[in-house]
């Protein structure tokens, strides 16, 4: 697999796969690896389906989570290995359309609130206050923070874009109030350091700082620190904020990522009059 792995990783990093996502394939080619114990290059079609119908009847997975095997699968046959395939002999699964929970602006406070430590609550203003990934809050260097010109520089998003995002009045005190308490310990350009302040603190880590601030607060909806983003995103459409800039604000690179949100809104909600109204009941 040795050799194979790193032409793997060779085609994907000429196609500007993010290193997460070259993470996931490459686990889910090494996964298949496992199964038959033999190279997934000598497998024929009749037992990568046998694979397939394993991941669903016997490890029962997520339609998500199997949709990754399927596109690692895709790219490793068609483009590691040039072999002609049918999209047809990998077929994906249909993802049910849920709607997330979305917290209110009580809710996000009460969270934000909960995270005693200075920078676990700076974080998570900042994913929320700007709408940021997780993985984009983490990877912060001071020298993206525009005071002058109010502005947070996010560089190598999603996709490899850089955008700019607002920097509220709030999000700056919050970030001013933690360098003056942390700076003595902080000597790196990150402002997440991690423990060792030789690396940024994770995705991973964001998520476990929210889960544990929603804990503390006693919020039991579902969602990871993604939520804050979403959050975001429905606030503003919700304050009458336009869809294009909510768009350029998240990074999104097609409007109708950014029109998805117009579903989770509340206000035509609260304007809708039921007929059962009209009844004298």
């Amino acid at each position: 697999m040795t050799t194979l792995r790193e032409k793997m990783k060779e085609e994907m990093t000429l196609r500007g796969l993010s290193i997460n996502t070259q993470k996931k394939y490459l686990y889910e080619i090494i996964k298949l690896h496992r199964y038959y114990q033999l190279s997934p290059a000598k497998l024929n079609q009749e037992e990568i389906k046998s694979y397939l119908l394993y991941l669903i009847s016997k490890r029962k997975l997520a339609a998500s989570t199997y949709n990754v095997a399927i596109h690692a699968l895709r790219f490793f046959y068609d483009i590691v290995l040039r072999r002609i395939i049918s999209y047809h002999d990998f077929p994906l699964s249909k993802e049910p359309k849920k709607l997330p929970d979305i917290l209110s602006i009580s809710e996000v406070a009460s969270i934000i609130k909960a995270a005693i430590n200075i920078k676990h609550r700076t974080v998570l203003v900042l994913v929320y206050g700007a709408g940021l990934r997780s993985s984009e809050a983490a990877k912060l260097k001071i020298e993206d923070i525009d005071s002058k010109r109010m502005q947070i520089h996010i560089r190598n998003g999603k996709g490899g874009k850089d955008r700019y995002v607002v920097l509220s009045p709030v999000m700056l005190k919050m970030l001013r109030d933690y360098w003056r308490k942390s700076r003595s310990k902080l000597q790196s350009t990150w402002i997440f350091p991690n423990q060792s302040l030789d690396k940024a603190i994770t995705p991973a880590n964001v998520g476990a700082v929210y889960k544990k601030a929603k804990k503390s607060a006693g919020i039991t909806k579902k969602g990871g620190a993604h939520s804050l983003r979403v959050a975001f995103a429905t606030h503003s459409l919700e304050a009458g904020e336009d869809l294009y800039t909510i768009k350029q604000l998240l990074g999104h690179s097609c409007i109708l990522s950014t029109a998805r949100y117009l579903r989770l809104t509340n206000n035509k909600m609260r304007s809708i009059k039921p007929p059962i109204e009209a009844l004298n009941i």
